[in-house]
């Protein structure tokens, strides 16, 4: 079980930390300081106007804050790309070393329909809406700080205490709600992955042609669809209905001080000229306000999400797994030599007992001998390679690329954990090249003291069987091969 901390939201949002990060955060501060500049250059000529002494540098310097802001805030949604796309590589590299040896999960369909939607996009848009929704709600927080600052300096005190008046109270009231917005987000997320999971096998229910199987395929995922919506519809409206709330109290408070900053000082021209010309800004910080607060709607949606993924970043195997092994009726053949397997230990001890040959493990359909071999890999971890009988891993031979093993758990580089897509891997073969391209391969490149090979020799005709035969001796001469097969070799 792997630590606390590699589960929990915490320790997701750690993903991000980096250069990049830091990069995007340097970004807006520029941007937002010359945001601000610009709201105190338009303060200065409002004063240049009333006092008939009205300087053109000063429109070049709001020019030249202007281009500056726009430039920082160009420059920092490339960090916030580059901080998104190394924080999915943290996501997926983690992932690996936590999970690369609980081999019992392979098979458990419910664990793989559950957890799979996550590794293929909802992590990848999780942390990108994150990154983005973090860059969005910084941006407005410093704009509203320093334009505040420069209002409460230049103009009246009251100014900025209106907006922390209003920050404080849209917050609050955000506060309270979140509760019932994170619930709705959860369980339309849990909606849309019920939805989407039902997708993993559209291509076998489209593509075969059976009008029966396509309709109970599509009635089901029809029903699926209704549900996500209705979640989906559900949790926008609560989050929509609050917004527009907020941004109608936000807008009412700041008003209500601007005009009572206008009534209290109505004899003073240069101060009513620059309220009148930053007036528009001021309506536009009420609408960032509102934003601000109830973006913690969208930082509330984003959590629950980020719970989600992080709830399936260690599937939990079927406790059941080993029980499944049918002891008493699985053997274990070497040479001439055939041993009951009693436990999985025994046959741990079997398969140890000697540094090279070839055991098969024998037994009636439904026995356990597949799962028996799934449950060596698990507890001989890196020691043992592992074929399953319908895989889709990653080689060399179809995928256009030269990996080499990671020498420990600790490998950082992300290439050796990624693969192309099962399309790309087996373009091109029929199942049996497959085989023997991809023994010839692990022949060739492998190098551990322990193989276990899931019926390797299915599909193969006579040719092509007495070649791969000749490869897994060729294994079994140098290593211990321990193979599931229909077939008897005598």
């Amino acid at each position: 079980m792997p630590p606390a901390a590699d589960i929990r939201p915490a320790g997701f949002m750690r993903l991000l930390a980096g250069p990049a990060m830091a990069g995007m955060l340097a970004m807006i501060l520029l941007q937002e300081s010359c945001s601000a500049a610009t709201t105190w250059l338009v303060i200065v000529i409002a004063r240049e106007i009333a006092e008939a002494t009205v300087s053109v540098s000063n429109f070049a310097w709001i020019v030249a804050a202007q281009t500056i802001a726009y430039l920082a805030g160009a420059v920092s949604w490339i960090f916030a790309e580059r901080a998104g796309f190394g924080a999915y590589a943290r996501y997926m590299l983690r992932f690996a070393r936590i999970n690369r040896h609980r081999t019992p999960l392979l098979g458990d369909t419910e664990a793989r329909e559950e957890t799979e939607p996550f590794l293929t996009s909802e992590a990848f848009q999780v942390l990108f809406e994150l990154v983005f929704t973090l860059q969005f709600h910084l941006r407005l927080f410093f704009q509203l700080l320093f334009n505040a600052l420069v209002l409460g300096i230049e103009i009246d005190g009251d100014l900025p205490l209106a907006f922390a008046v209003a920050f404080v109270t849209l917050s609050a009231l955000q506060w309270r709600l979140r509760q019932p917005l994170a619930d709705a987000w959860l369980h339309n997320q849990v909606m849309t992955n019920r939805m989407t999971a039902r997708t993993y096998n559209a291509w076998d229910n489209i593509f075969t042609g059976n009008r029966y199987n396509f309709a109970v395929w599509h009635r089901d995922f029809r029903g699926r669809l209704r549900d996500a919506l209705a979640a989906q519809v559900r949790a926008i409206l609560l989050r929509e209905g609050w917004s527009a709330a907020s941004g109608l109290i936000a807008l009412a408070l700041i008003l209500f001080a601007t005009a009572w900053i206008a009534l209290h000082d109505v004899g003073n021209t240069p101060l009513l000229i620059a309220l009148a010309a930053t007036l528009p800004r001021q309506i536009e910080m009420a609408l960032d306000m509102h934003q601000l607060t109830a973006g913690v709607s969208d930082l509330v949606a984003v959590w629950t999400r980020i719970r989600g993924v992080c709830a399936h970043f260690c599937p939990t195997p079927d406790p059941g797994f080993e029980a499944r092994i049918r002891f008493g009726r699985v053997t274990l053949r070497e040479d001439a030599r055939e041993q009951v397997c009693d436990s999985l230990a025994e046959a741990l001890r079997h398969v140890l007992g000697r540094p090279t040959g070839l055991v098969a493990i024998r037994g009636d359909n439904g026995s356990g001998k597949s799962t028996l071999l799934a449950a060596l890999k698990a507890h001989l971890h890196g020691r043992a390679y592992y074929w399953p009988t319908q895989d889709r891993l990653a080689f060399a031979f179809n995928s256009g690329s030269t990996p080499t093993e990671p020498e420990d758990d600790d490998e950082d580089d992300a290439e050796a954990i990624s693969a192309r897509e099962e399309a790309e891997q087996r373009r091109g073969f029929s199942s049996g090249e497959r085989q023997i391209a991809v023994l010839r391969e692990i022949v060739a490149r492998t190098d551990h003291p322990v193989y276990l090979l899931d019926e390797w020799d299915a599909n193969l005709d006579a040719a092509n069987r007495a070649v791969a035969a000749t490869l897994v001796a060729e294994l079994a001469g140098r290593a211990r091969v321990i193979e599931v097969s229909h077939r008897d070799r005598g």
